[in-house]
C-alpha cells in the first residue's frame, strides 16, 4: 500500500503549529455556525406542501403515510457532526436480506465485527473519500474515529458548502458539492443531461464491482491506467495532475489512503462503495424516481426521473439526516423500513447486488444488467436540477 505524500510546503507536524491550528479551526466553526444561522433566517422559506388524499400524483399521494427525508447519513458521534449510521444500517440489513454467510440475525451497528467493518468503510468512503473521519494508524483496528471526531472532515465539507468546490479542491468538497456528486447518485450541476450522470455512476460501479471480485483489477493499478470507459468518461476524467489524489495514485490509495490496518480488504471496500451509490439513489434529495407501486405499507420506487444536485438546494432540507431510529430496529425484518421513503427499495436493490457478488458473478454475467436496471431512466426523464421533490 502506498504511503501518503506530503505536499510541498506543508507545515511540520509539531506543537508550534498544533495550537494555532486548533484555535483557527474553532474560530472557523463558530463563524460558519453564525453564517448558516443568518443564511437560514434571511432566506425566503419554502411553503409546506399540503398533500391531499385524492392527489393524482402517485408520488405526492404516497407521501401522506411515508416519512420522506432528503438524504441518508453515515454515523458520526462528534461535534459539529453528529449523525445516525443510516448507510451502515441499510448495508447490514441488505447483507441479512442477501443471506450473507455467518451473519447473526441480531447484528447491529455497535456489534459489527472488524471484517464486516471493511465493507462499511467502503460504504462510508463515498461520504468521506479522504478517510478524514478515521485514525487509520492502528494496525489492529479499522474503525477508530479521528479526534476530535468529525472535525477534519467538517473543515473540508463546510468550506466547499460555503465557497463552492473546484476540481483542484478537496475530494470531500468535490464529492458533496462538485464534479464527483455522482458518487451519491446525483448530477454534478443543474442542467447536466441525465444520460451523462448515469454514465458516470455506472462507470464507477463497474470499476468498483470488478475490483470487488478481482475481475482484471487488483487495486494496485494507477487510476490513470484503468481503461474502463462509459460514454466519454473514464476515471482519469476525474483524477489528473491537478487533483488530489492525482491520476498517478493507485486505486488502493484512493480507497484507503495508505491505511496501516493489517486486515485491509480493498475488495470489500469497493463493494461497499457501490452499495453507497445505490442507497443514495433512492434518497429524496438525490433523485426523483417513478412510483411503480405503493400500498399502505411502503412505496416501491422505479426508474429515475431526475438526478438532483446539491448546489442550489435548501441545505437545511437536504441535511435532514435523522432518517432511521438506528438504535431500535430489527435489521432482519424488512418491514421495519417500510415507513421511510426509498429505504425498503434501497435495501432490496443492494441485496440483489450482494447476492451477485457472493456468487462471484462477472460484471457482464448479471451485475451490469442489475445496476443498469437500478439506474434505468424513466420515460420523460429530465436534466439534473437542485429541487427536493
Amino acid at each position: 500500500m502506498e504511503k501518503p505524500r506530503i505536499p510541498a510546503g506543508s507545515p511540520p507536524s509539531n506543537g508550534l503549529h498544533y495550537l494555532p491550528t486548533r484555535l483557527l479551526l474553532r474560530c472557523y466553526r463558530i463563524l460558519y455556525h453564525f453564517f448558516l444561522k443568518f443564511k437560514t433566517i434571511s432566506k425566503p422559506q419554502n411553503k409546506k406542501r399540503h398533500l391531499l388524499p385524492n392527489n393524482t400524483d402517485p408520488e405526492k399521494a404516497s407521501l401522506n403515510n411515508i416519512i420522506a427525508r432528503p438524504t441518508y447519513a453515515i454515523g458520526v458521534d462528534g461535534w459539529p457532526v453528529k449523525t445516525n449510521p443510516v448507510h451502515e444500517t441499510i448495508t447490514l440489513a441488505s447483507l441479512l436480506a442477501a443471506s450473507f454467510p455467518s451473519l447473526p440475525a441480531n447484528i447491529s451497528y455497535t456489534t459489527t465485527p472488524p471484517q464486516i467493518w471493511e465493507l462499511l468503510r467502503g460504504n462510508i468512503w463515498n461520504d468521506d473519500p479522504s478517510c478524514a473521519l478515521f485514525n487509520d494508524s492502528n494496525p489492529s483496528h479499522n474503525h477508530t474515529f479521528a479526534f476530535p471526531p468529525g472535525a477534519a472532515w467538517y473543515k473540508d465539507f463546510a468550506w466547499a458548502q460555503v465557497f463552492g468546490s473546484t476540481r483542484d479542491g478537496s475530494i470531500i468538497g468535490r464529492a458533496h458539492f462538485g464534479d464527483l456528486q455522482f458518487l451519491h447518485g446525483m448530477s454534478c450541476i443543474a442542467g447536466e443531461p441525465a444520460e451523462e450522470t448515469r454514465d458516470k455512476i455506472l462507470l464507477w460501479c463497474e470499476v468498483m464491482y470488478k475490483l470487488s471480485i478481482g475481475e482484471g483489477i487488483t487495486g494496485e493499478e494507477r487510476i490513470e491506467d484503468v481503461k474502463i470507459q462509459r460514454g466519454v468518461w473514464r476515471l482519469d476524467s476525474f483524477f489528473g495532475e491537478d487533483t488530489a489524489p492525482d491520476g498517478e495514485r493507485t486505486l488502493g490509495y484512493l480507497l484507503a489512503r495508505g491505511s496501516g490496518y493489517e486486515g485491509l480488504n480493498l475488495r470489500w471496500r469497493a463493494l461497499g462503495s457501490v452499495l453507497h451509490v445505490v442507497q443514495d439513489s433512492y434518497a429524496k434529495g438525490h433523485t426523483r424516481r417513478e412510483v411503480v407501486g405503493s400500498s399502505e405499507k411502503w412505496v416501491h420506487l422505479g426508474p429515475v426521473i431526475t438526478f438532483h444536485c446539491y448546489r442550489g438546494q435548501n441545505g437545511s432540507q437536504h441535511k435532514s439526516y435523522d432518517t432511521i431510529d438506528t438504535d431500535n430496529i430489527d435489521l432482519s425484518d424488512l418491514n421495519e423500513f417500510n415507513q421511510y421513503w426509498g429505504v425498503r427499495s434501497a435495501v432490496e436493490a443492494c441485496a440483489r447486488v450482494i447476492k451477485l457478488w457472493l456468487a462471484e458473478k462477472a460484471w457482464e454475467d448479471g451485475p451490469a444488467r442489475e445496476l443498469e436496471r437500478i439506474f434505468r431512466l424513466a420515460k420523460g426523464y429530465t436534466p439534473g436540477d437542485s429541487s427536493i421533490e
